[in-house]
């Protein structure tokens, strides 16, 4: 599964901008007063303007990058946003045995809970030092849906568009992955905290996602 485009709302629009262009050095589109878009390799990310939302709107989103490059990523991010140190780690890279995947999560200007996640499966090795031109595609997009439908909604998401569990990740109570390597729904109940975080409950709040699955365009928009 590969995302194509993905849009999220935001309230800080020009912070934002900033952030990813010059802070972390990705490729924009010019800004306007309603909306940006990040280009990486396989997935445009947009950022709009949040409209008729009473809270600020966050989500938790990850970027693919090369299978060898995760500690040379951290080295690179660190110098230039705060990495979240992750508790079950003791480490500011989480290392997820089953996945044959290590991370490094970071906060946006808006609250987003962001990472750079490498995929040994993938086997996408790269010789040169990493640079902003290694982050190859958004990975991962989390779903939020209110606690007491949870289960009901996202076994409806699955059959409305024939998507399978993630293989290497049983889903548990509060937790699914849906997809595979090169794309995956995260999708958690409404409060459950943003890993790595312990004081970031998810809330529902707008998103338009478009991927390809099998050959097949899909577009999904929450809620």
């Amino acid at each position: 599964m590969l995302f194509q485009e993905i849009r999220l709302q935001t309230r800080k629009l020009s912070p934002l901008y900033h952030f990813y262009k010059d802070i972390l050095e990705l490729f924009l589109s010019e800004p306007n007063d309603s909306h940006f878009t990040i280009h990486t390799r396989d997935t445009r990310l947009i950022f709009e303007e949040a409209k008729n939302n009473l809270a600020e709107p966050f989500y938790h989103f990850a970027f693919n990058i090369p299978s060898n490059k995760v500690q040379q990523a951290y080295d690179w991010l660190k110098e230039r946003t705060d990495l979240l140190w992750i508790e079950d780690y003791k480490s500011h890279i989480a290392d997820f045995k089953n996945w044959n995947a290590k991370s490094v999560y970071f906060l946006d200007p808006a609250g987003n809970v962001a990472e750079f996640i490498a995929r040994a499966d993938l086997n996408d090795v790269v010789d040169e030092p990493f640079s902003s031109s290694h982050v190859r595609s958004v990975s991962e997009i989390g779903l939020v849906f209110p606690e007491q439908s949870f289960k009901q909604s996202f076994e409806k998401l699955m059959k409305d568009h024939q998507l399978t569990y993630f293989a290497k990740q049983p889903p548990l109570e509060s937790f699914c992955a849906i997809g595979d390597d090169e794309g995956l729904f995260i999708i958690v109940p409404e409060n459950r905290s943003w890993y790595p975080c312990k004081d970031k409950p998810a809330g529902i709040f707008p998103m338009q996602i478009s991927f390809s699955d099998q050959n097949v365009l899909r577009t999904i928009a929450l809620p």
